[in-house]
């Protein structure tokens, strides 16, 4: 998404020197420069107004006014064909964005046919144009990858790296935690300049660039996508965020926020996941809305 926002701001000429030099270094620039330059050669040729009405006379054998106001019209219609033109050029080169909103999930393939499920408020970006050269996702948010057999590709996100090679994994990176899951053949793990590699049934998990224990998976797939999430000593403020990703609503949090959470909550029962919450940790729920909760002490 910012590398659209950027060629929007490059063709407008409106970025700023540093930001230009950077666009520049990028692995995109010289093909948005060729076709600039292509869009540049698509001269809108100058109306010559005399020689347009003497050709109405003569045709005519009358005197005709030929009105300024349709010439600009005609110039306009040229323009926005131009611009049209630079649009179905550049839109091919786009990177392609898949989301899921929150309290949604969003299944596709790559053009390799792997498969990827993007839990709540998830975003995916990748080149699908240039795949076979640049097999590289950007992740924000959490996925499950089902790749196909044979197949490789590299995942990043803010806080690390993953490659595969036909394999099952999960990824969650928000805010400070990253953490992978791997359910079936290998995947290769880089964070903070460090690798590590993870077979079926290993996980990982970083929190503010620390390794921290993960408990070993016993679960053929992430639990969420049978509509259920494990928490293993989370905040009740991560465990809080959670639930309005899932479930799309806002909970007002007036308890200690750092007091931990371990269970697992249904993702398609909000009345049972505060339930369990509230008589975890000695609380009580009030729904001010449906989409608005109060969580207190009792």
């Amino acid at each position: 998404m910012e590398e659209q926002h950027d060629l929007a701001k490059w063709l407008a000429g409106e970025m700023k020197q540093s930001e230009l030099e950077a666009f520049k270094r990028s692995a995109d620039f010289e093909t948005y420069r060729k076709i600039k330059d292509l869009s540049a050669q698509m001269k809108v040729s100058d109306f010559d107004t005399q020689k347009m009405y003497q050709n109405v006379v003569e045709r005519k054998k009358k005197k005709k006014v030929v009105r300024l106001q349709d010439l600009w019209f005609s110039k306009i219609a040229a323009v926005l064909l131009v611009a049209l033109g630079i649009v179905f050029l550049v839109r091919p080169y786009v990177p392609t964005t898949e989301y899921a909103s929150a309290g949604e999930k969003n299944t596709f393939l790559l053009p390799d046919n792997s498969e990827i499920v993007l839990n709540s408020d998830s975003e995916i970006n990748y080149k699908k144009w240039n795949w076979d050269n640049e097999r590289s996702l950007e992740l924000d948010g959490e996925a499950f990858f089902k790749v196909a057999k044979g197949e490789k590709f590299t995942v990043n996100t803010p806080l690390g790296q993953v490659t595969v090679v036909g394999t099952q994994f999960n990824i969650k990176s928000r805010g400070k935690n990253f953490e992978v899951e791997c359910y079936e053949g290998k995947v290769k793990v880089t964070f903070d300049k460090k690798s590590i590699f993870l077979t079926k049934g290993q996980n990982i998990a970083v929190q503010n660039n620390t390794k921290i224990e993960a408990i070993p998976l016993t679960d053929s797939q992430p639990t969420w996508l049978g509509n259920e999430i494990k928490f293993n000593n989370n905040s009740l403020a991560e465990v809080v965020e959670e639930l309005e990703r899932q479930y799309n609503i806002t909970i007002e949090n007036t308890v200690d926020s750092n007091e931990s959470f371990t269970g697992t909550l249904p993702l398609k029962n909000l009345d049972a996941a505060l339930q369990i919450i509230s008589k975890t940790h000695h609380l009580t729920y009030k729904k001010a809305t449906n989409q608005r909760i109060i969580l207190t002490k009792e």
